[in-house]
C-alpha cells in the first residue's frame, strides 16, 4: 500500500457583485465534469463525484501528454516504445473531499497530478464563458493544525518573526507586486546575490512592545494562499511570543505546522484506473479524523 499525504485548505470565494457562491455550487455543477481543461503538458478533468449531506467527494484526473520513457523487459533487455497514442497520456489523480458548512478542502497530493496550487487555473478553466455562474474570485488557503491553532489563539504578543527565504530571485518574479513586505526583504537579498536569506525581527528587552500584527498579518495571508507557488522558496516563517500567562514564549512554524493527514491505497503496475472507491473511502476516513479539530477551530 502507497501512503500519501493530504492538504488541507479553506476554499474562500470572493463574487464580483457581493452574492454567495460556494464551491459545491461549482464542482456539483455537471457542465463542469468530465470537462477536459488544458493545463502545461496535461489535460485535467472534475470526475467520480458524489454529493452528500455534509460533504462531497471526487477526483481530479490528469493526463499527462508529455513524451514518456521506452520498457524495458528484465530477462532479455529488449527495450520497446509503451506503445501510447498520439492522443493518449499517462493518467494520474487527487482524490479531493470538500467540508460544505466550513468550505474546508481536502486535497491529495501527488508529483505527477494537479497541484493544489494549479486548481484555481483550473476552476477558471471550466466556468470562463458560463453565463449561469457570476465571476469571482478563488483562494485555497492553507490551514494550521491543532497544536498550532492552540498557540496562535492564546498567544498575547508577538516577540518575534524569523523569516527564511531561498532563491531571493525567483522570488521576486514569483511574488511581482502583489506583496510589498515580501518585497522588500527579498530585493535586498537578490541584489547582493545571495542564495538564502534568512532575517529575524525581534524585540528583546521591552517586555511592554511587541510587534505590530497588520503587516505580519498581510504576509501571512499572503504565503498562506500562495504557498504551493511559493513553497521552494520559503524555508521558514515563524512567529514567537507570550503565553496567556506572559511569562513562558512559544513558538509556531506556519510551514512546518500546517494541517496536513495521510491515506493509503493500492498501486498497482498495471492499473486500469485510478482507484476512484478506495481513494474516496480513505480521505473520508481521514476527513473523519480532522473533523473534530476543523470544527473547533474554523
Amino acid at each position: 500500500m502507497k501512503e500519501k499525504k493530504v492538504e488541507v485548505v479553506q476554499v474562500r470565494i470572493k463574487t464580483v457583485d457581493g452574492s454567495e457562491l460556494k464551491f459545491e455550487d461549482v464542482i456539483l455543477n455537471e457542465d463542469f465534469q468530465n470537462v477536459d481543461k488544458k493545463n502545461g503538458g496535461k489535460y485535467c478533468q472534475i470526475v467520480y463525484v458524489q454529493d452528500y449531506p455534509e460533504y462531497v467527494v471526487g477526483l481530479i484526473q490528469s493526463t499527462k501528454m508529455d513524451s514518456t520513457p521506452p520498457k524495458r523487459n528484465v530477462n532479455t533487455n529488449e527495450t520497446m516504445p509503451l506503445g501510447l497514442l498520439r492522443e493518449e497520456g499517462l493518467l494520474y489523480g487527487n482524490v479531493f473531499l470538500l467540508d460544505k458548512e466550513k468550505q474546508v478542502l481536502l486535497y491529495e497530493i501527488t508529483k505527477d497530478g494537479l497541484f493544489i496550487g494549479q486548481l484555481d487555473g483550473l476552476v477558471y478553466d471550466l466556468v470562463r464563458d458560463y453565463e449561469n455562474i457570476v465571476k469571482f474570485d478563488i483562494k485555497f488557503a492553507a490551514l494550521m493544525n491543532a497544536n498550532a491553532m492552540h498557540k496562535l489563539l492564546t498567544m498575547g504578543d508577538k516577540k518575534a518573526i524569523h523569516i527564511q527565504f531561498a532563491n531571493p530571485e525567483e522570488m521576486l518574479k514569483k511574488v511581482k507586486n502583489d506583496q510589498k513586505a515580501i518585497k522588500e526583504i527579498a530585493k535586498p537579498g537578490k541584489d547582493l546575490g545571495a542564495d538564502l536569506i534568512d532575517v529575524v525581527y525581534k524585540i528583546s528587552a521591552h517586555k511592554t512592545h511587541y510587534l505590530h500584527n497588520g503587516p505580519i498579518n498581510h504576509m501571512l495571508e499572503f504565503l498562506s494562499n500562495k504557498f504551493d507557488l511559493l513553497r521552494d522558496n520559503v524555508k521558514k516563517f515563524s512567529i514567537r511570543g507570550y503565553e496567556e500567562d506572559e511569562e513562558n514564549i512559544t513558538e509556531i512554524d506556519f510551514i512546518k505546522d500546517k494541517m496536513v493527514e495521510k491515506i493509503k491505497y493500492n498501486d498497482g503496475k498495471n492499473m486500469a484506473d485510478l482507484k476512484p472507491h478506495e481513494r474516496k473511502q480513505e480521505i473520508i476516513l481521514a476527513y473523519e479524523r480532522l473533523k473534530g479539530d476543523i470544527y473547533r477551530y474554523f
